[in-house]
């Protein structure tokens, strides 16, 4: 096996861990994260996982997944099969090499548009000849730094690590700190991303005209007893002044129609659209609507959501209805006056949809999401406060067949029976504003 066929076993062991308690997580986690001081403060980004796959949390994980069809023992077989593939005799040296933790960081921006960013993969293994077979023994890229073995694609990238991790590590840094502030410990996985540097390689990967300056994110992976819990925080960098968001409590879930399998709610995106109308675009031509205008329309709580059909409709608070259709007729014309839509203005707020019947619904007397049975569980599984700076809400068994029938694939029908979908709950997401921090959770139940 070569030895960048094993860097990226290793590297989907990584995704693999994450994915599996997201899909399945309960109960608690080991520690992810220790390795901040072996990893340099200038990297792109850096994620720690829980690699034990002994602890309670992968116990946990293997009693859920018997909900799921054939998914009692998956854990160990997939730990089996992920050992063959690298070339190693069976889970127990896979446990061994990988130890009891895992990090991927990624050291920087790829060089051209196209190229792989260059990254090290850092672990503390129980067995060091077991780690050297994987990624390819002496003559790899491997190398004990600071009581850490670290292993690249390529000496050039591990003399990379060396070079920066003696200009600095993530223990101590500020941004790091930050971001990462009272986010869980004890956590599945924990993430990093410094702000300045990932606006780098997003255009290395496809060159856009954004502001990439200053700012980080962290986040924590952690399983519970009925789902798995995603905390996180984004910090403004120091020359980003962050929009300025209020907690609202949502009403407008009294208005839509029950049944929705996705909803999504904002409040005033109209300040935001005016305080950024300057850098959308990268500031290289003209808007061609008034910001202001369409800011205006955007004034109150807007809600986005989806039922059966699909029917997808927009529906949004406005204090002037006539004023309202009219930027919307304006906004259409922009588009060539051919969008398949249908709006109409009624009781204080706009709606535009793709279905006349989504427009009778909501001016109808029939049952609200607010009193929808599944959008209730969700919202009380997830503990989401009254009162957030936006949210979101996925009826994940229903909607993973509408997409898959939005766009299909070979296969894709037949790989999500009811049976598999049946454990999966709501998918909950919101926002809580904290000055120059916006904290933000996600929680996915399973049943």
């Amino acid at each position: 096996m070569s030895n960048v066929k094993s860097m990226r076993v290793i590297s989907g062991l990584l995704a693999a861990a994450v994915l599996a308690a997201v899909l399945a997580g309960c109960g608690r986690t080991g520690a992810a994260g220790s390795t901040a001081s072996v990893v340099p403060e200038s990297a792109v980004a850096y994620v720690s996982v829980d690699t034990s796959f002994e602890g309670d949390q992968w116990q946990a994980v293997s009693g859920l997944l018997e909900a799921f069809p054939e998914g009692e023992g998956l854990v160990d077989e997939l730990l089996e099969k992920a050992g063959a593939e690298a070339g190693l005799e069976g889970d127990a040296d896979l446990r061994a090499a990988l130890g009891p933790e895992v990090a991927l960081v990624v050291l920087e921006a790829p060089a051209a548009s196209g190229d792989e960013p260059p990254f090290v993969v850092l672990t503390q293994p129980e067995d060091e000849d077991a780690f050297a077979d994987l990624v390819e023994g002496a003559d790899g890229a491997r190398a004990e730094v600071r009581g850490w073995q670290a292993a690249a694609e390529t000496e050039a990238d591990l003399e990379r690590y060396r070079e920066a991790l003696d200009a600095g590590s993530l223990e101590g840094s500020q941004a790091f700190e930050e971001a990462m502030d009272d986010l869980p410990v004890d956590a599945l996985a924990r993430v990093y991303v410094n702000g300045a540097a990932a606006g780098g390689l997003a255009q290395g990967i496809a060159p856009l005209p954004l502001d990439t300056s200053g700012g980080s994110l962290g986040a924590a992976v952690v399983a519970e007893d009925d789902g798995v819990r995603v905390e996180g925080r984004a910090v403004a960098g120091s020359e980003n002044e962050p929009p300025e968001v209020d907690a609202y409590r949502a009403e407008l879930v009294e208005e839509v129609p029950a049944g929705a399998v996705a909803f999504l709610s904002f409040n005033d995106l109209g300040s935001a659209l005016e305080q950024f109308a300057g850098s959308l675009g990268g500031g290289l031509a003209p808007l061609p609507f008034d910001p202001a205008e369409v800011g205006g329309l955007l004034s109150g709580e807007i809600a986005l959501y989806v039922r059966p059909g699909p029917a997808v409709t927009l529906v949004a608070e406005v204090d002037d209805e006539q004023a309202a259709l009219g930027t919307v007729e304006a906004l259409l014309g922009l588009a060539g006056g051919e969008a398949p839509v249908v709006y109409e203005a009624f009781d204080g707020l706009l709606a535009v949809s793709n279905s006349q019947a989504e427009l009778d619904a909501l001016r109808g007397d029939g049952p609200r999401l607010a009193g929808d049975d599944r959008f209730e569980a969700a919202l009380e599984a997830a503990g989401m406060p009254e009162e957030t700076a936006g949210f979101g809400y996925v009826d994940v068994a229903a909607a993973l067949p509408l997409v898959a029938g939005l766009a299909p694939v070979a296969g894709t029908a037949d790989a999500l029976p009811e049976d598999y979908l049946e454990p999966l709950g709501g998918l909950v997401f919101w926002g809580e504003p904290a000055g120059d921090v916006q904290r933000f959770s996600l929680f996915l139940a399973v049943e």
